[in-house]
């Protein structure tokens, strides 16, 4: 419901334009935002939550790894968040009085699902490093923000000044999105979305490489050094 608001005024503002497609790809961005915001602070407090509730010796114990049981969680909160990103979505058609049109609907279906993953293993990365550090709450009130302007969401982030549009492309889905622009306004360019996709994964795995260094930071903590205390 927070993000419906939102999405009234970014499709009426839209929808003023000569073209379809700032509302196109608004109606792909919304929904992925929506997944951002549902899935990032909870995925954050994730392990956090279960050392202060005294559950965390079960997940430690466990024989699945401590990276996919975190992972299989990540899924669940995005599916969990699906009815969040519809709303705002539905909105977006019914004020732009639009119906979506795009060159590439294959193209758009792959970048929509290639962005759901990329925001997973961003979200992946804050489960262990919010464990890790102190200052949780002032950190996630900068990072959220800050994930929605250079994951180009809602603009294309090359419409950042040239310094903040290099400091998002270290985040997957800002390749995503370009893919999805790419696929709403050509005919023709799958290849070149899915060489955008291509470096969105290949980013994507860095991010699930260095989440998994975190883990096994967080379980030497909790199994050898033994210093909950500073969590």
């Amino acid at each position: 419901v927070t993000h419906v608001p939102l999405a009234v005024v970014l499709a009426w503002i839209a929808a003023r334009g000569s073209g379809t497609v700032p509302v196109d790809y608004l109606f792909i961005g919304i929904f992925l935002m929506s997944v951002w915001n549902w899935i990032a602070i909870r995925m954050g407090w994730s392990l956090t939550s279960e050392l202060i509730g005294g559950t965390f010796d079960y997940t430690t114990t466990s024989r699945t790894p401590l990276g996919i049981v975190i992972f299989g969680r990540a899924v669940a909160l995005t599916a969990a968040s699906i009815p969040s990103g519809i709303a705002p979505m539905l909105m977006i058609l019914w004020v732009s009085g639009q119906v979506i049109r795009v060159a590439d609907p294959l193209a758009v279906a792959a970048a929509l699902v290639m962005g759901v993953f990329n925001v997973i293993s961003v979200a992946f990365v804050f489960a262990p490093f919010f464990l890790l550090v102190r200052g949780r709450e002032g950190l996630f009130n900068l990072i959220r923000p800050l994930g929605v302007v250079f994951c180009g969401f809602l603009y294309p982030v090359t419409f950042l000044s040239p310094g903040l549009e290099v400091a998002a492309r270290f985040l997957p889905v800002s390749w995503a999105m370009d893919a999805v622009l790419l696929a709403i306004e050509s005919e023709g360019a799958a290849l070149q979305a899915v060489q955008y996709l291509g470096i969105a994964f290949v980013i994507s795995c860095a991010y699930l490489a260095v989440s998994q260094l975190l883990l096994q930071r967080v379980e030497y903590r909790v199994r050898v050094a033994g210093d909950l205390g500073r969590f």
